[in-house]
């Protein structure tokens, strides 16, 4: 680098820069610059520049960074100051998505909740019917043993006593089904709840202690907004919210403080040597957003479509749980219904089988009438426990969909 030397004639001294004004002095400019001798101008490069009688010279390799041996090390800090409520809005959507995951899992223990009470309740009513198929089959092995002595004086044929021991046999099947699906029941209760399958499991409730009251179906919000979907799609609501704040935010100027402190080698503060010079800054950064081309905008509409999106979804799930409230409600109050019809069908069967069995003592009814009346009396039996085991899981529902778990 040619760097020109102006006499300190050329300065003014009341200012220290240099006077154009004593530039233009005929003894300055002959001293500072280049004059044609023959016309007495001042002499001009190529680009028009005047051209001075003394230039000092720096090299380029002293001026210049290389590649070679050249470090820098900066370090420093922004501390925000003012984002357009980006931090607050973040803030806000971590808490409503640690509430979310919160309610998940509130959902979650729901669902095991009530998977573990229909399966106790599973396990109750094969073992009602383990020990109805016990009793029906005691009942045939006793009219097995009358109808043997009755055939052997005569009374009656072969084949009525073929007939009851045919039904003995199926009564073996049914009791060894029974049993089975029994035992199966309390293997998959045991695995639900962690227990051995070896674990004997003593049952505290029995289908015999129930109560037949109907639910009355009243609307309760607080019931509704206690769910926890609600409470999920609730904070997903307030996430869509935050998101069109953000969103928002970025129209608005960010501010933060800056600090930071550098080393370098070579020193540009001495002359360049082979040692590290350092350096510190503070200040305010200011971003202000001029011109976006319409990606801030367009954003922005997409935010607010997802938190409409989000709120219909919370409308439409409040409808959906109303109907389901009813719904359970409903069922409940038809399980009660069907279990006192089921009672009234068993008294009505219980009584028949007395009948029928006292008609075939004296002779005026056949075999088949009585296996046919130990038969209606068994499925009657059974249709009570089926009905009682639904009257349980239907309340055990209705407790689920109104958040009493």
């Amino acid at each position: 680098m040619l760097l020109p030397v102006i006499p300190y004639s050329a300065i003014d001294p009341a200012t220290g820069q240099v006077s154009s004004a004593l530039l233009s002095s005929p003894a300055v400019a002959a001293s500072t610059f280049v004059v044609n001798p023959a016309t007495g101008s001042v002499v001009k490069d190529a680009a028009g520049n005047p051209v001075f009688q003394k230039y000092t010279w720096l090299p380029a390799s002293k001026a210049t960074f290389g590649i070679d041996n050249f470090y820098m090390i900066n370090g420093g800090f922004t501390q925000p100051v003012y984002l357009g409520g980006k931090i607050r809005e973040t803030n806000r959507i971590a808490r409503y998505t640690r509430e979310s995951a919160e309610q998940n899992l509130s959902l979650s223990e729901d669902e095991i909740k009530y998977s573990t009470e229909e399966a106790y309740w599973r396990v109750v009513s094969v073992t009602e019917k383990a020990r109805l198929a016990k009793k029906y089959k005691e009942m045939l092995v006793r009219l097995v043993s009358d109808l043997e002595n009755i055939r052997a004086e005569g009374i009656i044929t072969d084949n009525d006593l073929l007939k009851a021991k045919l039904k003995l046999s199926e009564a073996d099947l049914s009791l060894l089904k029974a049993v089975n699906g029994a035992e199966m029941s309390k293997m998959v209760l045991c695995q639900m709840t962690g227990l051995s399958y070896s674990e004997e499991l003593i049952l505290s409730d029995s289908l015999n202690t129930y109560e037949n009251e109907t639910e009355e179906i009243v609307f309760d919000e607080d019931a509704i907004n206690e769910r926890p979907e609600i409470k999920i799609l609730g904070s997903g609501v307030e996430i869509a919210r935050s998101g069109v704040k953000i969103m928002q935010s970025r129209f608005l100027p960010n501010i933060g403080l800056t600090a930071g402190y550098t080393f370098m080698n070579p020193n540009p503060y001495n002359g360049l040597a082979e040692e590290f010079g350092s350096d510190y800054n503070i200040g305010v950064a200011v971003n202000i957003p001029v011109f976006h081309f319409g990606d801030r905008k367009h954003t922005l509409n997409a935010a607010k479509y997802e938190q409409e999106s989000a709120e219909l979804k919370l409308q439409e799930t409040k409808e959906l749980l109303i109907l389901q409230l009813h719904q359970a409600a409903y069922r409940h109050n038809e399980s009660v219904t069907k279990a006192k019809l089921a009672e009234l069908s068993l008294e009505q069967a219980s009584r028949n089988l007395e009948y029928t069995r006292d008609n075939f003592n004296e002779g005026r009814l056949k075999t088949t009438d009585l296996l046919e009346a130990q038969l209606l009396w068994q499925k009657a039996y059974s249709e009570l426990i089926d009905a009682r085991t639904e009257q349980q899981l239907s309340a055990s529902n209705l407790k689920k969909v109104t958040a009493k778990y």
